[in-house]
């Protein structure tokens, strides 16, 4: 018999099993045809002869091959038959996700060359790379830090490649990393290999969508690297590669890797200390703990900004350090520059201070104009206190820049970048000063009455100067084109005046044509301001979250790193302040702290303000009170005392004083900074009416309303007169009144103030803003109060909706609104509607039960009245006596329990009237119910 027609090569299937593998059976039948001395045919892959094994994992077995068609060797790997347990669905996947990555030609990527079946299996064929893996270069010797991280910068960019191309690999580690002979490393097995030999597999559970790029396979995953989702079974995209590569970057630089990511999410804390030893530079160390973070979103938006992080940071240290080695010469030029510069400096440094002042002559009477035009009664103090600070604004701008000029002249070449950076600061800081000028030239009452803030505002030309401490940047860390920055600039000028939805629609607008000029820094600056308006104008919390998680890839995309602090401590207040979620708000403090600084001082007061916020949140206002006091203290040191900043700090810590109930002496700061405010700003001035705003709730909650009815009734006036019936503080200012109406009695004028505010919040604001909600509480109690059921039922189901629309972040009282509606609909007569209303409460925690139990008797009273309407007395009678049982044993005069148990006894009466049984009894509640409503 012919043997080439005995011998064929074994079926694909049979791999895995226990029959010989290709190479063993092309090596047995090389041994056999020596020994026999019989022509056996070598074994084959389709065009390829195998030549021997290379590895065996998860997946299969790879070989190495000669391609006898093209001449070359190849690496084939033979997919296991039982790695394709639904057949031709997985079998598609695989083909699919292999001809995706074959389409992917990278240096830092294995190359596939083909992917086929043959016999009903199925096998890929790749570059072979003759070299180690990544695991194994680590192991033969000690590798210094530098070398470490140039491999890794590698496999970054082949993992980056591949996710341009929509390829995730969903199992990076040190095994699927090669390290070529030429010393280049290669990425292998995207998609497609899971666990070698040294690593047991797991398999999660699988999720509802398929296994294909961006979800997690079900075969896909090696504990020690897998990502916090990929443990959970959810969905993957680049961000859990990013976390198996800084498992593997953790493991090589401190040899042995975090905990893995079960152990992590088990613990609950999230919190990941990396080992003390071996040293590694800190910047590291934080690039690695952000990239491990349990969530997703807070890791690296992208590869690609990880790799900026890991190249561009020791660049910068280099830079740092070649800095610091010329302080002695800058030092030099600049003292040489400070006293021989009259003789030596060229005559056109003085043209900056013509350039500046220039300008400001030239616009000021126009803007003393128009201020006076507004006919506000403060109009001549702002433009007095406005003109002094653009006046030593522009001096401070054309000393710099004079001083950096004769400098410059005299420094050596060397430090030619140092100027050149300096200059284009100086340049947009005076592109800010004139759009100001422009703008407050045609300024309208609110301009007028944040014309100071917005001076203020202007970045210090210090920032600007030569100086051996200065950071020098690539490529411009700012937008440059004069027309985006023109348009932040009036973006930033809408925000500062707290012009709300004026400032959104311009800024959606500029956005727009800032995007049209592909200035990214631009688009970054923004929607730093866009996220910013909504959060803090509209408290639009999950709008402002997701515009400033864009802000900040557009930042990083642009490496605006002086934008990005910023961003993060905005997401901290939204965090803190609109959804109420202190640990989220202290992560994205964490990155706001590890971020450049710019101007460090002013910094650090924005982010103690924004941690202040925090505590505040974590039910920790004293903690906060300090925080505001050193952040008051940073600005009094760097700011003149009437500088607005200063006079915020002093109001924002008065605000925290009373979160942690020091009444008396948050009132006595009000009281002081209100006479201050008073004789710098006016009486009128809307600043010194926001004071008098935060005075006269002192005042009510002090107990005398006499006098907090005048302060906020001048507060409102004042306020009306530079914004007018329809804004923010004028509707918070009514809803305070209306408060105190209610205490008077004066029911409708209360009602009257509150559809006020209602009608301004409706325009302004969304449905979920804080102060709007308060409102409609107010609102709901005065229709109870007047008798308008109806009304207070509508408003009850209003809040409930705007709970259920959005639970995580409501801050609405749940407990409260369904016990709400469920009496309303009672009151009318409808109390059998009201039972899914009662049963939500039953379980529910609320503020209110954790410290007065008595709330417990709620639900169980709502769900008696609601038997005793469907004609059930006896269940009533047992639900009712439970719930005064509980209300017997508090003090009545909490929390209104008073008429809460004067209507559950009335109710229990009835229900044992209706019973027929123990009349004595139902006497006996009435009776006491009676005296318990006549003693009130």
């Amino acid at each position: 018999m012919d043997p080439q027609q005995e011998h064929t090569w074994p079926d694909l299937k049979q791999l895995g099993s226990d029959k010989r593998d290709l190479a063993d059976e092309a090596m047995y039948r090389s041994l056999k045809s020596k020994l026999f001395d019989e022509a056996y045919p070598p074994v084959q892959i389709g065009r390829f002869r195998v030549v021997q094994t290379l590895g065996q994992g998860g997946m299969g077995v790879v070989y190495s091959a000669q391609d006898l068609q093209l001449g070359r060797l190849v690496a084939i790997k033979v997919i296991r038959d039982d790695r394709l347990r639904e057949g031709a669905k997985d079998r598609a996947r695989l083909l699919r996700e292999a001809q995706m990555q074959a389409k992917l030609s990278h240096p830092n990527v294995v190359q596939i060359h083909e992917v086929s079946e043959s016999d009903g299996g199925l096998f890929i064929v790749m570059e072979l790379v003759k070299g180690a893996t990544l695991r194994e270069w680590l192991d033969r010797e000690s590798r210094p830090l530098a070398a470490i991280l140039e491999r890794f910068v590698e496999a970054a960019r082949g993992l980056s490649a591949a996710h341009q191309a929509g390829i995730v690999h969903r199992d990076f580690k040190l095994a699927n990393a090669m390290v070529g002979e030429d010393g280049r490393v290669r990425i292998a097995d995207f998609g497609l290999a899971v666990a070698d030999q040294s690593q047991q597999e797991t398999e999660p559970e699988r999720t509802a969508g398929s296994a294909s790029a961006g979800h997690t396979s079900k075969h896909a995953g090696t504990p020690t690297y897998m990502s916090p989702e990929q443990v959970r079974g959810r969905d993957c995209d680049a961000r859990s590669d990013q976390y198996s590569f800084a498992v593997a970057l953790t493991e090589a630089l401190f040899r042995r890797p975090p905990p893995p990511a079960i152990e992590r999410l088990a613990a609950r804390t999230g919190a990941l200390a990396l080992p003390a030893d071996p040293p590694a530079p800190q910047w590291l160390r934080q690039a690695l703990t952000r990239a491990l973070a349990l969530d997703p979103a807070d890791r690296f938006p992208s590869m690609a900004a990880l790799i900026d992080v890991l190249v561009e940071t020791p660049k910068r240290r280099k830079r740092g350090a070649l800095a610091a080695g010329l302080v002695v010469a800058l030092a030099g030029s600049t003292a040489l520059g400070a006293t021989l510069f009259t003789e030596t400096a060229r005559p056109e440094c003085s043209q900056y201070e013509g350039r500046i002042t220039a300008t400001w002559d030239e616009r000021k009477e126009s803007i003393h104009a128009a201020f006076v035009a507004t006919g506000l009664p403060y109009a001549e103090q702002s433009w007095q206190r406005t003109s002094r600070m653009l006046e030593a604004y522009a001096k401070d701008w054309a000393d710099t820049a004079v001083s950096d000029c004769e400098a410059r002249q005299l420094a050596a070449q060397p430090l030619e970048r140092y100027f050149t950076q300096s200059a284009a600061c100086l340049g947009r800081q005076r592109e800010a000063f004139t759009t100001l000028l422009h703008e407050l030239a045609a300024a309208d009452s609110t301009l007028v009455a944040s014309a100071d803030k917005a001076a203020a505002g202007l970045s210090r030309p210090e920032q600007c100067r030569v100086s051996p401490t200065m950071q020098l940047v690539d490529g411009p860390d700012a937008p440059t084109n004069p027309r985006v920055r023109e348009l932040l600039d009036r973006g930033n000028l809408l925000t500062i005046s707290h012009e709300g939805r004026d400032a959104v629609t311009f800024l959606d607008q500029a956005l727009a044509e800032i995007r049209s000029h592909a200035d990214v820094a631009g688009e970054a600056e923004a929607l730093l301001l866009l996220g910013r308006a909504k959060g803090r104008l509209l408290g639009d919390g999950p709008g402002a979250a997701k515009i400033l998680s864009e802000a900040y890839d557009r930042a990083n995309a642009a490496d605006y790193s002086a934008l990005k602090w910023e961003i993060w401590n905005e997401l901290a207040r939204v965090q803190a302040l609109v959804f109420d979620a202190p640990g989220e708000a202290r992560t994205c403090l964490d990155h706001a702290k590890s971020e450049r600084h710019p101007d460090p001082q002013t910094a650090a007061a924005a982010i103690a303000t924004a941690e202040s916020e925090v505590l505040i949140a974590e039910g920790r206002p004293l903690d906060a009170v300090a925080l505001r006091r050193q952040a008051l203290a940073t600005l009094k040191a760097l700011c003149p005392p009437d500088h607005p900043d200063v006079m915020l700090a002093r109001l924002s810590l008065a605000a925290a004083l009373g979160e942690a109930l020091q009444l008396q002496e948050a009132h006595e700061m009000h009281r002081q900074l209100l006479s201050d405010l008073q004789r710098e700003y006016g009486r009128e001035h809307p600043l010194t009416a926001r004071v008098e705003l935060n005075f006269g709730l002192d005042l009510y909650e002090l107990e005398q309303p006499a006098a907090a009815r005048e302060a906020l009734e001048h507060a409102r006036t004042a306020l009306v007169t530079t914004y007018g019936e329809r804004h923010l503080w004028v509707a918070k200012t009514e809803v305070a009144l209306a408060q105190l109406d209610l205490d008077d009695d004066a029911i409708t004028r209360a009602i009257e103030r509150l559809d006020a505010a209602m009608a301004t919040y409706e325009v302004l604001v969304p449905p979920t803003h804080a102060e709007r909600i308060t409102a409609l509480i107010v609102l709901a109690e005065a229709h109870r109060m007047n008798g308008q059921t109806p009304g207070a039922l509508a408003a009850y189901r209003e809040l409930l909706d705007i709970h259920d629309a959005d639970p995580a972040h409501s801050s609405v009282d749940l407990f409260a609104t369904l016990a709400n509606i469920g009496d309303a609909l009672c009151v009318l007569g409808q109390c059998a509607e009201a039972l899914p209303y009662f049963s939500r409460l039953i379980g529910l925690k609320s503020p209110e039960t954790s410290s007065e139990p008595a709330m417990k008797a709620l639900p169980l009273r709502g769900l008696g009245l609601v038997a005793l309407a469907e004609d059930e007395p006896q269940m009533a009678v047992i639900l009712l006596q439970r719930a005064l049982a509980i209300l017997e044993q508090a003090p009545l005069e909490r929390l209104g329990l008073r008429e809460i148990m004067i209507e559950t006894m009335r109710a229990l009466a009835d229900a044992h009237t209706a019973l027929r049984s123990k009349p004595q009894r139902a006497r006996e509640l009435r009776r006491r119910a009676a005296e318990l409503e006549s003693a009130n």
